[in-house]
């Protein structure tokens, strides 16, 4: 399973405004509510916040992963957003966030959003990979990117 198996452009935000760590996991609650076979968005919320009191999912360089395993969650769901104006995420290198990839998982779902974590922990590792996302025009365009590949450019 690949990232944009899970997402789709309903789900995808693209230069929103949140106050708070609060309102952006209840912005990707809704997002990711969204589908036919998904949880409610309260459970989902409840499950991000679980999953962020354990520790932040900021992973650096402004981006963050919150995601959470909910229960009569049917199918892996994923969600992108990117804010106009990063907030405080509590992210590692203390730099505030503007990308966030949201995942609800089945409860019973195991390395499955495991590999898509990784996935998108090296997709986002990229610095052109970051940019070009900070660039899309719209949501339609955040989702071709990241039906695609993008490598890095070649080493001088």
């Amino acid at each position: 399973m690949h990232l944009t198996d899970v997402l789709d452009v309903d789900r995808i935000a693209v230069d929103i405004t949140v106050s708070s760590k609060k309102s952006l996991l209840e912005k990707a609650a809704a997002l990711l509510a969204s589908t036919s076979d998904s949880a409610d968005s309260r459970d989902i919320f409840e499950s991000l916040c679980q999953r962020e009191r354990l520790g932040s999912t900021g992973l650096g360089h402004g981006v963050a992963i919150p995601h959470g395993r909910v229960t009569g969650q049917q199918t892996v769901a994923g969600a992108v957003i990117r804010l106009q104006k990063a907030i405080d995420f509590d992210a590692p290198d203390s730099d505030p966030v503007d990308l966030f990839f949201a995942l609800a998982v089945p409860d019973k779902c195991t390395d499955v959003h495991l590999r898509l974590l990784a996935d998108i922990a090296e997709r986002l590792g990229r610095e052109q990979q970051r940019q070009a996302i900070r660039e899309a025009a719209d949501s339609d365009q955040l989702l071709r990117l990241l039906s695609t590949d993008l490598a890095e450019p070649p080493r001088q």
